[in-house]
């Protein structure tokens, strides 16, 4: 049976609700406001899922009842909910409508933490950066295209910008899905896939090219000061894994000294702080395996089940357990919500870019992805988002959009946004009302016996 989530239990809610008000406070007490994106950021995740904030009334046509559905805050940062929605729905959107059904191989960029701040805080340099990257290997495929004599090669990839690391720290770097091939066209003028498949070496002398043409851009773009300095201090204390007083968070775990073991891989190179994976692909009939690397490449930095809040402590439970056996990192309620801070890209800053033949503009990119899904019958009018119903249908194989004591069809019977309304019907039927109160920031203490000097008030 479908079960409505209850996000203000969970312990991240309760950590940002707590404490995060107290962050934007103490950087006011010095003079500097953060920019207004980055509150709304919490203030719609502190709201999403609240059924006093507003919600959707479904009806069942057969036994007449009801279903409330909350209302989301369709967040791509803090929220896990709305950004596991966003990775699923954009996962099937690429598996149905764009990548034709050819192998696929992953190229993961990643670069030294200079770098790294000036993707974070330039998005000029992000743009030269991507563009060189592109270029770069769009060329490697082109060259082997025109060895084999093949009439107008073509390229495409879809590249995702990730901010974070798996400690949150900020470490943009990219994911890019490139076929692993070209389209050319036949001696009857049809588009035929060729596959090319990239060797240790070939790897090895991509990234030399991008690490000579990343240093000379950073070069000229490295003298260029930024404007926001309290923003961009978080950014590049988050870059270095620590806090303002330089300290690294605290490990938790069987933590031992290992031995120095050099980087090593097939299809992977590492060239001061440049490192360039090539390893991974995806064969052209393994949609389920393409459809999980997709939502592997689309995740968000957040996830519920990782983080616990344990006697005013955070903890994060790590992914990958490090060589030195730390399991859980642990940070002080002020230093999560900087990390946060620090990972909420700016505003309409688009972080997935299609490149080549997948491109808006590309000639032949209706041509090349309508191989999607050939046996599929395309719609005219295609709406913009997957509806809810059925993207949890294809997630979780569960039909939410029928009635779980009859069985019958669910119809929306309105959108409630009133506050005043919610509460009325939330007290008839016995369910939770109470509004998101967020914890005030404090005050700062005052000197010991301040009253006895009237000169200096």
């Amino acid at each position: 049976m479908y079960n409505a989530r209850t996000p203000d239990k969970n312990d991240l809610h309760q950590i940002i609700r707590k404490n995060y008000r107290q962050v934007f406070h103490d950087k006011e007490l010095y003079g500097t406001n953060l920019p207004f994106h980055l509150e709304r950021e919490f203030r719609k995740y502190l709201n999403c899922g609240i059924y006093s904030e507003g919600m959707a009334r479904f009806q069942c046509s057969c036994c007449k009842k009801d279903k409330f559905v909350s209302f989301s805050c369709k967040g791509r940062t803090i929220c896990p909910s709305c950004t596991g929605r966003r990775t699923a729905d954009t996962a099937k959107h690429l598996l149905e409508e764009v990548i034709p059904e050819v192998p696929v191989r992953q190229w993961v960029l990643s670069m030294p933490y200079t770098y790294r701040f000036l993707l974070a805080t330039r998005p000029e340099f992000l743009r030269s950066a991507l563009a060189i990257f592109h270029r770069t290997i769009n060329r490697h495929y082109q060259k082997k295209a025109k060895l084999k004599k093949l009439t107008n090669p073509k390229v495409g990839a879809i590249t995702v910008v990730q901010r974070f690391g798996g400690a949150l720290n900020l470490n943009v770097h990219f994911h890019t899905l490139y076929m692993d091939g070209v389209f050319h066209e036949n001696y009857q003028g049809d588009e035929v896939f060729h596959e090319f498949i990239p060797t240790h070496k070939e790897i090895l002398k991509v990234t030399a090219q991008l690490k000579k043409r990343l240093t000379r851009l950073q070069t000229k773009m490295n003298n260029i000061n930024t404007e926001d300095f309290s923003l961009n201090q978080m950014h590049a204390q988050s870059v270095q894994n620590r806090d303002e007083k330089n300290q690294l968070p605290i490990p938790l775990g069987k933590v031992c000294d290992p031995p120095f073991q050099e980087f090593k891989g097939k299809r992977c190179c590492y060239d001061d702080g440049f490192s360039l994976h090539a390893n991974v692909k995806i064969l052209s009939h393994q949609r389920d395996g393409l459809e999980r690397l997709c939502r592997y490449v689309l995740r968000g930095p957040l996830a519920k089940d990782r983080i616990s809040y344990i006697n005013g402590k955070v903890q994060l439970k790590l992914k990958t357990p490090y060589t030195n056996g730390t399991t859980h990192l642990q940070f002080s309620p002020d230093q999560f919500i900087k990390r946060i801070i620090a990972l909420i890209p700016p505003p309409r800053q688009n972080l997935i870019r299609y490149v080549g033949v997948f491109g808006a503009r590309h000639k032949k990119r209706s041509a090349i992805t309508s191989m999607a899904q050939p046996k599929k019958i395309k719609i005219k009018k295609k709406n913009y988002r997957t509806p809810w119903s059925e993207l949890l249908k294809h997630v979780f194989k569960y039909e939410v959009s029928y009635c779980d004591s009859c069985g019958g069809k669910l119809e929306l019977i309105a959108t409630i946004t009133s506050k005043h309304v919610c509460q009325k019907i939330l007290n008839h039927l016995g369910m939770s009302s109470d509004e998101i109160s967020v914890t005030s920031p404090r005050a700062p203490p005052e000197f010991e016996g301040f009253d006895q000097f009237p000169e200096y008030l």
